[in-house]
């Protein structure tokens, strides 16, 4: 029978066993009326900054300025890395942009970038500032552990008046960072939400009637804004997407139990192939990552061992989507199955399937994908020898040239390990071909794998070659 066998990540780190169900650098789309697997885009690296960490990176007026260390940086699209000045080394980073102007907030501190001069002017009201954002051609800035926000003169945020503040004060807690998201100026704070707008008078803001939220922002890096919209986590432990004007949760039991007891530093957001993507970054663990398009939830992790994902800031510039690391390093992200030239693995663990508590067996399980996609190549001893060239390698393989070496496809790898209590323990790999380049009818099967009363699947995909497949799989059960 055709079971839709592989779904979104599921499992709770609190309780592995109700629903081992995982995507590991995996997410699902919809092909007509079938889900599919496809591994997540690689990072291909793009440009090395001159420190680290890497704290903010954010485009603006057609570049990517980025603090890393007390460095403050521009990146053009090809590639080309400028030194701007130096800045606060420690605290949080915001930056943003005035017509043509660089606008960061770093440690406390207020820095204008005028394409020529990285300079310190006087903020008005209060000096310690906390985050920066851009509206109505005034640069906003919010106070540093305190409740009070304010705004630039147009078009210069060199200038401030220093009546030209106002204060958040629905609830009695400090304001996190301030953020501009369709048209409307959101102050996070570490309890609440106060949402205010342009008023196009005097008072440059006032406070939305109906706009205070009782949630706050569990600390300043989780949070990410994306097209028309944002998403953050909360101070409750819950993820967030805000869009329309209004937010909505949108973590599962798993998301938020990791939330609870892993190290969660950042969010981040990228696109791929018209899926949009919201990731929470954690030190410890996978990156969640939420399919605003699907709806679901998958993982992300990097390398070998499946560690923690080193990036920590995205961007969208240049017509692509760009990730950097803490390490002072920035990616493009790309369709490729590798990260920073090492393979991507991709790891699918299925939901449980049962037969009513009755014992039952696997006979035969068959995976649907798209065979004969391989792009790996590899040298071979050549065999028939005609006229100084060679035609065919002995071991079968199909020749790619002729010489005396010869250029063979190879057939990509898909394992298998199958678990008989619900993904505590399993069994060892069982490694098939998934075809060499061409070999479209192959078929991907595995036979007599044996008796269970609750049976899970995981397939893992480690070469260096593209591959979807299907979560719908042949399974036969006796």
């Amino acid at each position: 029978m055709r079971v839709e066998w592989i779904g979104r990540s599921r499992q709770d780190g609190d309780n592995q066993q109700a629903d081992p169900a995982r995507l590991i650098n995996i997410y699902r789309e919809k092909a007509g009326d079938k889900p599919i697997l496809k591994r997540v885009p690689g990072m291909v690296p793009f440009v090395d900054l001159a420190s680290a960490p890497l704290r903010a990176m954010e485009q603006e007026a057609g570049k990517v300025f980025a603090v890393s260390g007390a460095d403050l940086s521009c990146i053009d699209g090809n590639g080309t890395v400028s030194e701007l000045g130096q800045v606060s080394a420690d605290g949080d980073v915001s930056i943003s942009g005035n017509n043509g102007s660089a606008v960061v907030s770093a440690g406390g501190d207020y820095y204008v970038w005028d394409g020529e001069t990285l300079t310190q002017p006087d903020t008005g009201a209060f000096s310690d500032v906390g985050s920066v954002e851009f509206l109505g051609q005034r640069t906003v800035v919010t106070e540093l552990n305190g409740r009070r926000f304010g705004w630039s003169d147009v078009t210069e945020p060199e200038t401030f008046d220093g009546l030209s503040f106002a204060t958040a004060e629905s609830t009695d807690d400090n304001i996190i960072r301030g953020a501009v998201i369709q048209g409307i100026y959101w102050i996070f704070k570490e309890q609440s939400i106060e949402r205010w707008y342009q008023t196009g008078g005097e008072n440059f803001l006032a406070p939305m009637s109906g706009g205070d939220m009782d949630t706050g922002l569990l600390r300043f890096g989780l949070f990410i804004k994306f097209p028309n919209g944002a998403f953050f986590v909360g101070n409750d432990g819950i993820a967030y997407l805000v869009s329309g004007g209004s937010m909505r949760p949108v973590s599962t039991r798993g998301v938020e139990t990791a939330l609870e007891q892993k190290d969660a530093t950042h969010c981040l957001y990228y696109q791929d192939e018209g899926h949009k993507f919201c990731v929470i970054r954690f030190a410890d663990r996978e990156a969640w990552v939420y399919d605003m398009v699907m709806d679901e939830w998958h993982e992300r992790a990097e390398g070998g061992s499946l560690t923690p994902w080193s990036a920590t800031h995205s961007v969208q510039a240049f017509g692509a989507d760009f990730v950097g690391s803490a390490f002072g390093r920035v990616f493009s992200l790309e369709r490729i199955p590798s990260d920073d030239g090492q393979p991507l693995i991709g790891k699918a663990v299925s939901r449980t399937i049962r037969n009513n508590g009755n014992r039952f067996r696997v006979p035969r399980l068959t995976l649907i994908g798209a065979v004969g996609n391989s792009t790996l190549t590899a040298q071979r001893s050549p065999g028939l020898h005609i006229g100084g060239g060679y035609m065919m390698a002995t071991d079968g393989y199909t020749a790619l040239a002729t010489g005396d070496d010869v250029t063979v496809s190879t057939d990509s790898k898909v394992s298998l390990r199958v678990s008989k209590d619900r993904g505590k323990t399993w069994s060892r790999d069982k490694v098939r071909s998934m075809g060499r380049a061409g070999e479209y009818d192959k078929v991907v099967r595995w036979r007599s794998l044996g008796q269970f009363r609750n049976a899970n699947f995981e397939i893992t995909l480690s070469d260096n070659t593209d591959m979807t497949i299907e979560a719908v799989g042949e399974i036969e059960l006796a």
